[in-house]
């Protein structure tokens, strides 16, 4: 049934509207001088910051889109009185003119102006009052007149194309107009990733949707709203399933008093308030909390200040948001933010590095935001390299004790990187982890339009009486598209019908590994490469055989590449050269000496050493997971790690067995397990998963045993091995793989099963995942 009901919804491309509306932003952009742009920022003041003239024609061309569609609802309207200023302010002017009337005036612009001050006697004073202030700031020329026809003829093309309100052209549009995207983490919600989690968010919420008060009594924020995707779906999801028979009443109550939205950005709210509104543009709306926050400096008082994480003070103290927080509500002046508590909390927060955040800001500015990032998140169990984790803490402080639910979109990284796991115990500490959804779908492994990481979507309760139920790990293999399959792929999740749907592969974890931060069970496609994988493969304690040297970028900065006769010349391995990497044991490429007067130089060329390991790799063309050099080197691409001494072995031996095992199978899947999954076909390996790599621990192995895998180094070192997509029928992996099963025990068997189905996974083979077991040619 929701296939059905969503299907008309996408007769509209939303790449094809959004290129339609940015073709006519940027066409009426370029109207303006540079001179005249200038003014009109300047004519537009505070309220205006951090955007440009692309950004207020975009922020126009949203508002002149809602005007369309009050269009069809104008003679149903017109009140009694002004709800201004109560005057009568017609003088026979209703109803006003339809954006097509409007563009059949000689002045357009000024057209426009009425139209929208006739329909602020109504209300909508949240969308329309900016729209206003944007036509009267600009210049009266003709050139101003063409582009805003240009914009009011793209709205009514856009209006005109079906299913246009169910794309979030508003989200696509603004984020291409935000020149500071990547350091402020202004991504936007896809529509079918939305429609995905806002499903799971409210599946078996138990919700009595006939109950009026239930329904109106709900309450939902957004303390990361951007342009109000998520909200505006979760208000979607309300409207479908309400039956209380009074369907205005309800949508009023949307608009009024059941959503929640706070950003950095004043026009981001706006276009939050706009694409509530067109929800149910014949009902007037009189409130809307909304509230933008500063980011920065505040005009106020002088503070540094965090946007809605400010939100954070007074967190573990006994009374609730003891310290309130100022904000600018949409429809009103800046006043401390009248909150309660939240049944859900659904939200795409900002995930930024920190060297990267705010970069948008003076260093003095950052400087400050730093400290002030420190002060907040003193004692808080996250990792502050990224921002994104204190949307967590912020959520949980304002949620419903009582059962209540988030809905997240995070990096897939959050769920993977050691870095993150105190704040993923945090989690499982308070909430049931209902689902995690990961995309291994080559084709669309993100979840926000304007980034190309790898995403997963969260669904947490806050945990009941009794145990904990175990988490159902979603693995899509096909990430919905359109918001029509993603209708369909959450009826299955919530269902537990993806494997029959062939939507992706489903793993329940156990509730005790959740609490224990481990949610690798993501890691892998298939759910008996992850068995495999995360079994005890070898005998004894893991982990910790080596230490790392990493150099990274480091060693650009401090070095300069030279001949091999010149002064302080040193080996190195500054790449990751498939071609150059095509054998075990490999030449350096390059050599480097020290960068005149720079002091660390020295030491990094101290890091030199035979065993290297990847900081990062690419899975569909790599052909080594670990090499050594002929000569000790230091590295770039590859860090430079030290094996630990076993007594009875020399370091060379021990050097090679390391080798062979971390390129055999069951060496590879260690390493890819421990990986860091920013993107699953180009993971990083961070230095304390690189030195937790499971593997059989060298002390407890035979001297003969380290010996016969170093005699086996010496005969395949030299040999080209194939890329990892094809080492299934690669004969030197085949011969690594036996070697290793051979000296220390493995169950050649398992090792083979692994080595198939690691042949068929996504991230490997970069198409997506096959159902069934693999054809012959892929075994063999």
């Amino acid at each position: 049934a929701n296939y059905v009901w969503q299907a008309p919804h996408e007769l509209g491309s939303p790449e094809t509207l959004a290129k339609r509306a940015n073709i006519a932003i940027n066409s009426a952009a370029a109207r303006f001088t540079p001179a005249e742009a200038q003014s009109i920022m300047a004519e537009m003041g505070e309220a205006a910051r951090g955007t440009n003239i692309k950004g207020l024609m975009t922020d126009l061309l949203t508002a002149v889109m809602f005007h369309a569609n009050l269009d069809a609802i104008r003679h149903q309207q017109k009140p009694a009185t002004d709800a201004r200023n109560n005057a009568d302010p017609y003088n026979g002017l209703w109803p006003p003119d339809t954006v097509a009337e409007c563009r059949q005036s000689a002045t357009v612009a000024y057209s426009l102006h009425q139209a929208h001050n006739l329909w602020l006697a109504v209300d909508y004073k949240q969308i329309l009052e900016w729209s206003c202030a944007i036509i009267n700031a600009l210049p009266n020329t003709p050139a101003s007149n063409t582009a805003v026809d240009i914009i009011a003829e793209a709205a009514l093309d856009i209006q005109r194309s079906s299913g246009n309100r169910h794309h979030d052209l508003v989200g696509i549009t603004f984020c291409q107009s935000v020149e500071t995207a990547r350091s402020d983490g202004s991504y936007y919600t896809t529509i079918p990733a939305a429609t995905l989690l806002t499903s799971l968010l409210f599946h078996d919420a138990g919700i009595d949707w006939t109950n009026y008060e239930q329904v109106t009594g709900l309450r939902i924020v957004d303390f990361a709203c951007g342009t109000g995707t998520l909200l505006i779906a979760a208000a979607n999801y309300i409207l479908e399933h309400e039956q209380t028979g009074q369907p205005a009443r309800v949508a009023q109550a949307l608009l009024e008093q059941t959503l929640y939205g706070f950003d950095i950005y004043n026009r981001a709210i706006f276009q939050t308030a706009t694409g509530i509104g067109m929800i149910a543009p014949s009902v007037a709306f009189h409130n809307m909390h909304l509230y933008s926050l500063t980011l920065g400096n505040d005009p106020e008082d002088g503070n540094a200040k965090l946007g809605s994480l400010e939100m954070l003070t007074g967190l573990g103290q006994l009374s609730f948001n003891p310290r309130p927080v100022t904000g600018t509500r949409i429809d009103a002046a800046p006043a401390p933010i009248e909150t309660e508590t939240f049944q859900m909390a659904i939200m795409n927060p900002p995930f930024t590095r920190g060297d990267i955040r705010h970069k948008q800001l003076s260093k003095a500015v950052r400087t400050r935001l730093q400290d002030r990032e420190a002060q907040l998140y003193a004692g808080l169990p996250m990792d502050q390299s990224s921002n994104a984790n204190g949307f967590f803490v912020l959520a949980e402080k304002y949620l419903n004790a009582d059962r209540g639910r988030l809905a997240f979109v995070m990096p897939t990284a959050m769920a993977t990187n050691p870095s993150a796991a105190a704040m993923r115990r945090w989690l499982a500490e308070r909430f049931w982890v209902k689902h995690i959804i990961v995309s291994y779908d080559p084709k669309r492994i993100y979840q926000s339009g304007n980034t190309k990481i790898g995403e997963m979507l969260l669904v947490l309760e806050r945990k009941g009486a009794g145990a904990t139920p175990p988490t159902m790990a979603v693995k899509l293999t096909t990430n919905p598209a359109t918001a029509s399959d993603a209708a369909a792929c959450a009826s299955s999740i919530a269902n537990g019908q993806t494997e029959a749907h062939q939507w992706g592969i489903v793993d329940y974890v156990a509730a005790t590994d959740i609490a224990a931060g481990n949610w690798n069970a993501v890691q892998f496609t298939d759910n008996e490469l992850y068995r495999i994988a995360s079994q005890n493969l070898w005998p004894g304690e893991l982990g910790n055989q080596v230490a790392i040297r990493p150099l990274g970028s480091s060693i650009r900065v401090n070095t300069q590449e030279c001949g091999p006769d010149d002064v302080g010349a040193t080996p190195a391995l500054y790449n990751h050269n498939v071609a150059h990497c095509d054998r075990m044991e490999v030449p350096p490429d390059c050599y480097v000496q020290p960068k005149p007067n720079n002091k660390s130089a020295a030491r990094t060329l101290h890091q030199a050493a035979h065993l290297k390991l990847p900081e990062r790799v690419y899975l569909r063309t790599v052909k080594n997971m670990a090499c050594r050099t002929t000569v000790p080197a230091v590295g770039s691409a590859w860090d430079s790690a030290i094996a630990v001494p076993v007594t009875g072995s020399d370091a060379e031996s021990v050097e090679k067995a390391m080798v062979m095992i971390l390129n055999s199978t069951p060496g590879k899947l260690g390493m890819l397990l421990v990986r860091s999954n920013k993107k699953p076909s180009y993971p990083n390996f961070s230095n304390d998963g690189l030195e937790r790599i499971p593997m059989p621990r060298l002390s407890e192995l035979a001297p003969a045993q380290l010996a016969g895998l170093a005699a086996a180094y010496d005969e395949l070192a030299g040999q080209e091995r194939q890329p990892l997509p094809q080492a299934h029928r690669c004969p030197v992996q085949l011969a690594i793989d036996q070697a290793v099963c051979e000296h220390l025990g493995f169950d050649a068997a398992l090792c083979q099963t692994a080595r198939h189905l690691l042949a068929q996974e996504p991230m490997v083979t970069g198409k997506r995942y096959a159902f069934g077991p693999p054809s012959p040619e892929a075994l063999f």
